[in-house]
């Protein structure tokens, strides 16, 4: 029997402070999770352009030859701006994949110059798993985004206590969780799950 992987797409943070793979494990979590998830999954975690002085368009163009090159569903990932940058572009761009989960880490709410999400998100009520995890100590995104997130969205919010803006995380076990159960409850089956 032939097997297909599912695909994640896992958009990283920006800024000044983008402080991806440094040595203390900021942001490592990304560059993990394709170990954490398994075999049976394909994270495409493309090197967005310009990350300290992003533009939407340089970001859209990207991920749009990315997904040219994807004929099934996808999950996408997104992280701190990458997660306002999906929504941005899943709020107006029209996609032919089925997205079948979005998962939001320290989003910030209509925060950022060009990545501005819009106010109605109705469009989103046909994915079904939406999660985001944001914690309360978060300094760089205050926790009062997620609650609005959560509301706007219908999302489920995973409340942390002691992650920050979840630079310092080496894994995320969290997310990879939610992602496979995505499929274990559809029936599929998912070694590894811990």
């Amino acid at each position: 029997m032939k097997t297909t992987k599912k695909i994640i797409i896992n958009i990283h943070g920006a800024g000044p402070k983008h402080y991806r793979f440094l040595e203390d494990g900021s942001g490592d979590w990304q560059s993990s999770l394709p170990s954490v998830l398994g075999n049976e999954f394909k994270v495409i975690a493309p090197q967005m352009p310009s990350p300290r002085n992003p533009t939407f368009e340089e970001w859209k163009i990207l991920l749009d030859k990315y997904l040219a090159k994807i004929n099934s569903e996808v999950i996408f990932v997104g992280h701190s701006l990458g997660a306002s940058f999906l929504l941005k572009y899943l709020s107006q761009e029209k996609i032919l994949q089925k997205v079948i989960g979005l998962f939001l880490v320290a989003m910030p709410f209509n925060k950022i110059d060009g990545f501005e999400v819009p106010n109605d998100l109705s469009q989103f009520s046909s994915i079904k798993n939406i999660n985001l995890y944001h914690s309360m100590d978060d300094v760089e995104v205050p926790y009062a985004h997620a609650l609005m997130y959560k509301d706007r969205l219908n999302a489920n919010l995973k409340s942390y206590t002691a992650q920050g803006h979840f630079f310092k995380r080496s894994e995320f076990q969290d997310i990879a969780n939610d992602i496979k159960a995505i499929y274990l409850k559809n029936g599929f089956e998912i070694s590894q799950i811990e």
